[in-house]
């Protein structure tokens, strides 16, 4: 009997078999095919006779010939489905239906990890038949379902990163679905290396998913997260490529993806949209919520029609721990450590408890981090004078600055999963994150330019100033989710509610301006132009509280409350074209956002007999390597309970108040109405994402314009409303995956995206400023711009868990918003004050190049197989077009040329260890207008734009399995002490200059 082949595999006539014995049962011979090929066998438990003992008479040299007189002994069946051969009896019903493949059927179930319970994310189930081949990716909860199955025994061949794949045979049947669920062991489990397995089995989880994903995204696992000593969200995200941070004291605080600033993407949680915590702007700040709160995350890249389409630069999701199944899951971690320039300690703690009840899953997650920061900084100003030989550079005004910032970060979850049956689900989902900071400002001015030059080098009567600032900004972010799941049929419906809120608020923000009432005569130092020097004249002793008299005292308040409201609905069915298959998924989306702000700025002069010497205290602190004295500091209680008995005796500048509070403040809503169709399509080795999203959109604005008398006395603050604005788009969407091999992709993709304008350039209000002669306006008809993405990207993924990429992207930017600004030449009262509005102007691009390297570097020999690599590396950029102070093309703000992250890691036994380096370029930080000093004179035409110099920063990061549950662990952060740099127009002109030395954390972690 001839074995019967359907598939392009090897064919078993072709495959060599040596050295067959003479006496076997068909138990030897299977064994013998398996220990000698890559075939794998198959069979039905009808079959039991295995034992059955056979005489080869004469030597067979294939593996097919020793088949055939298996066959003519036993009277078997023997099929080859690729390197699978299934044992079959030729009377067998269910072999006769498979073979001649009548009818359709369906196969569903679930996927585990063998060890943990977990459900493995992104495990690619495949049914080959004569026809093709169909399957399905396992989601979230680790399901697969797939339709079109031909009827009869089949075999399921499950495979996954990082595992051992494996076949199953299962009948499929026309009437009713089939179910087999599995667990898959890892194929690292075997290295005894229980951490190094745990990191190495969650990296596997994100990887697959990120292989089998249809649109461009990097997935980045909670395990990979730990490898770096990164304790928030906006700091892990920079290890990705495509990805830069901007920090601010020290820490990431925003994200910006290919280029573009954080108001070009969007975040989700659990993939629903969640609030924007910022003043005007749409951005949510990542940076408040702990890395402790989150099981992974994606930063999807090419987008699909079934997301939001503001998402122009990409869209971050973070997804939190999910239920895992029967297994329990408790996970904890403890840590506490120092930051060397506050010489303060820092503290982290957090847990996650999982368990099944019944047909309920539920998660609880809380984290809670304390960091106590220091930063020391110097700024500096530049001017110009003539001294008889042509203009020279002096030293306009220099501050030494401390800040001593302490963040507190707390970040509660839940999740309850209950399955009605095996078609149907509910969820529930909830996740709260509070971020505090608290910080004590202390600054030293030297203003040099308020008095004269006579000679270069000296400054005569100048003004020495101490302005102190106390200061709290509380940042609350709140997301609800409520859905489920419904099969209907072969289709299957989800849907979702959801409410999120936001809260930017600073209940503290006060400042004490002191003055010192002599005129010092300051001899300077610009030889070294990053730490210019002044020294006062012995006649003016600065230290002399007694000298320094009350200028002022400020108080800001703001409060901005963001909140989102949305439902969706989603329906999917599985269909079949030609020789391919495919799912068309249709859905909508309502969603609505109301942003307002409540700001009020006061400041109270007067007072002329008070002195800083009244509130001061000590501290003889010398910044950076001891240049820089600030002189001490106050008392803030003492300076805020004087302020509070005597606020009768101070003078409120009420012009003030209303021209700097008014026009911040605003109400905005934005209904937005989205519908879309969408499918994917199978064929051979394409994979196809195609759809189109229509969003409707209703806005509605509310700001104030502040109304002054000709002598700028403030008369009255007006209400001012922008009607209802609409408008619509259509968003075509294109995403083609193309399977080089099992390991290997091809994507492609176009895509069509907006950007929304912040919502103060929207907000009718309008904002003079009297002392600069500036009147600023918002546009309610401002358009959004429309973006076009193009990228194109090759990967190739390793059994042991790593991947190689290399991916260029294209972005145009339609109507890009600029600020028009124009003199006012009329009779009115403004005549000459410049008149600045946000516009549409012409187009912006920006392209780049990704690379990226991941992969344990086992081929290597002896010691050298025991390290790893992780690697990418990105080059961006960017034009845009300008007209203020004249004409120019430049690179788009904060977009940076290039990126790169090297991490160079060992692991052995129960130790892991690894050092990291992140650098990033130069990029161009605010847009400023020209300069005429002479070593600009020299370097042509120089605009005095504002530019943050490259950072590099240097971690390390170990941790030693100690026993079962087990294992120590710390950090080291900026172990060269980085500092930032910002400069004007060229590196010669420095502007600031923030030092944050180095900081650890020694810690202990718990996995049950």
């Amino acid at each position: 009997m001839a074995v019967a082949k359907e598939s392009t595999a090897q064919n078993v006539y072709k495959v060599p078999l040596t050295k067959v014995q003479r006496h076997l049962n068909i138990k030897d011979v299977i064994l013998k095919i398996e220990e000698n090929t890559e075939f794998r066998f198959s069979y039905s438990s009808k079959i039991t006779d295995l034992g059955k003992e056979l005489e080869i008479a004469s030597p067979k040299s294939t593996v097919g010939e020793l088949l055939e007189e298996v066959s003519r002994q036993t009277g078997f069946g023997f099929k080859q489905v690729n390197n699978h051969i299934i044992i079959f009896q030729p009377d067998d019903r269910t072999v006769k239906q498979k073979i001649s493949e009548d009818g359709k059927g369906e196969v569903q179930g679930r996927v585990y990890d063998a060890v943990n319970g977990e459900p493995l994310v992104g495990v690619t189930v495949r049914v080959e038949t004569v026809s093709g081949i169909v399957g399905a990716v396992t989601d979230i909860n680790g399901s697969y379902r797939i339709q079109n199955v031909p009827v009869g025994e089949q075999i399921l061949i499950f495979s996954y990163i990082g595992y051992n794949s494996i076949s199953r045979p299962i009948f499929i049947d026309e009437k009713s679905p089939s179910s087999l669920s599995i667990r898959l062991s890892s194929a690292l489990d075997d290295l005894d290396e229980v951490t190094i397995v745990g990191y190495r089995r969650g990296q596997s989880r994100a990887l697959n998913v990120q292989k089998e994903s249809f649109n461009l995204k990097n997935v980045i696992s909670y395990e990979q997260i730990e490898r770096f000593p990164d304790l928030n969200v906006t700091e892990a995200l920079k290890r990705v490529p495509g990805v830069v941070t901007e920090p601010q004291r020290g820490e990431a605080q925003s994200v910006l993806i290919r280029g573009l600033n954080s108001s070009f993407h969007t975040v989700t949680l659990n993939g629903q949209r969640v609030a924007s915590t910022g003043e005007s702007d749409r951005e949510t700040n990542t940076a408040i919520i702990p890395v402790g709160m989150i099981s992974s995350m994606e930063v999807i890249k090419s987008i699909t029609a079934d997301m939001d389409a503001d998402a122009t630069s990409g869209s971050i999701n973070l997804l939190t721990t999910r239920p895992v199944g029967d297994s329990v899951l408790f996970k904890a971690t403890a840590a506490s450590g120092y930051n060397h320039m506050s010489g303060r300690p820092q503290w982290l703690g957090s847990a996650t408890y999982s368990k099944r009840v019944g047909k309920l899953d539920f998660v609880l997650s809380g984290t809670y981090q304390k960091d106590n920061r220091a930063t020391e900084d110097i700024r500096h100003d530049w001017g110009v004078e003539d001294f008889g030989n042509g203009p020279q550079d002096v030293l306009a005004g220099l501050r030494p600055s401390l800040y001593e910032t302490e963040r507190t970060r707390i970040g509660l979850g839940g999740q309850m999963d209950y399955s009605i049956n095996d078609r149907s689900s509910l969820y529930l989902r909830a996740v709260y994150n509070n971020y505090d900071e608290y910080e004590i400002r202390n600054d030293a001015r030297h203003s040099l330019s308020d008095g004269t030059y006579p000679t270069p080098g000296l400054a005569n009567r100048g003004r020495y100033e101490k302005v102190l600032r106390e200061y709290n900004r509380i940042t609350n972010l709140l997301s609800l989710n409520a859905g489920g799941q419904q099969d209907i049929g072969k289709s299957t419906l989800d849907y979702n509610v959801g409410y999120s809120f936001g809260t930017f608020n600073v209940p503290l923000r006060e400042y004490y301006a002191f003055r010192h009432s002599g005129r010092p005569n300051y001899s300077y130092d610009i030889s070294d132009r990053k730490f210019a020097t002044v020294q006062p004249s012995e006649e003016v002793n600065l230290s002399d509280m007694d000298q320094m008299n009350f200028r002022y005292y400020e108080r800001r308040r703001d409060d901005v409350r963001d909140t989102d409201k949305f439902a969706t609905i989603n329906l999917k069915t599985p269909y079949l074209l030609g020789d391919g298959r495919g799912n068309i998924k249709i859905g909508g989306k309502a969603w609505q956002k109301t942003k307002q702000r409540d700001m009020l700025e006061q400041r109270w002069t007067g007072f002329s007999d008070l002195t800083m010497a009244q509130f001061f205290q000590p501290n003889n602190r010398n910044l950076i390597s001891g240049r820089y004295p600030i002189n001490g500091e106050i008392d803030w209680v003492a300076g805020k309970n004087f302020f509070n008995q005597n606020e009768a005796l101070f003078n409120l500048d009420e012009n003030r108040t209303r021209e700097n509070s008014d026009p911040n403040n605003y109400f905005a809503r934005e209904n937005i109405y989205a519908g879309y169709v969408m499918t994917d399509y199978h064929l051979n080795r394409f994979n196809f994402n195609v759809g189109l999203r229509g969003e409707q959109v209703m806005n509605y604005y509310r700001g104030n314009e502040v109304l002054f008398d000709e002598e700028g006395d403030y008369q009255e603050t007006v209400a001012t409303e922008s009607g209802d604005i609409s408008y619509f788009n259509l968003f075509p969407m294109f995403n083609l995956r193309y399977e080089l091999s099992k390991t290997a992709n091809i994507r492609a993709s176009f895509t069509n995206t907006i950007a929304r304008p912040m919502f103060n350039d929207l907000v009718p209000y309008r904002l003079v400023n009297q002392d600069n002669q500036i009147i600023s306006t918002g546009n309610s008809d401002l358009q959004p711009s429309k973006a076009t993405n193009l990228d194109l990207s090759f990967e190739n993924y390793f059994q042991n868990i790593g991947f190689v990429s290399l991916g260029a992207y294209y972005k145009n930017l339609n109507d890009f918003i600029y600020n028009e600004t124009i003199f006012i030449q009329d009779n009115s009262q403004f005549n000459g004050y410049q008149l600045v509005t946000p516009m549409n102007g012409e187009s912006a691009y920006v392209y780049g190049l990704e690379i990226a390297w991941q992969q344990k570097l086992d081929f290597l020999p002896g010691f050298w197989s025991d390290f790893g690599i992780y690697a990418n590396y990105t080059y961006s950029k960017s034009e845009a077009k300008i007209i203020v102070p004249v004409e120019r093309r430049i690179a788009l703000p904060m977009q940076t040329p290039h990126v790169y992250n090297v991490a160079l890691q060992y692991n052995k036994g129960g130790f892991s260890a690894q050092v990291s380096y992140n650098w990033r370029d130069t990029w161009l930080d605010s847009v400023g207008g020209s300069a005429s000093a002479p070593s600009i004179q020299e370097l042509g035409e120089l605009f005095l734009d504002r530019y943050f110099e490259a950072i590099g920063q240097l971690d390390f990061t170990a941790s030693q399995r100690v026993s079962q549950n087990f294992s120590l662990f710390t950090n080291l952060n900026n172990i060269t002490n980085s500092s930032h740099r910002h400069y004007f127009g060229d590196p010669i002109y420095p502007y600031r200059d923030s030092y944050h030395s180095f900081w650890g954390m020694l810690g202990l972690r718990y996995n049950l």
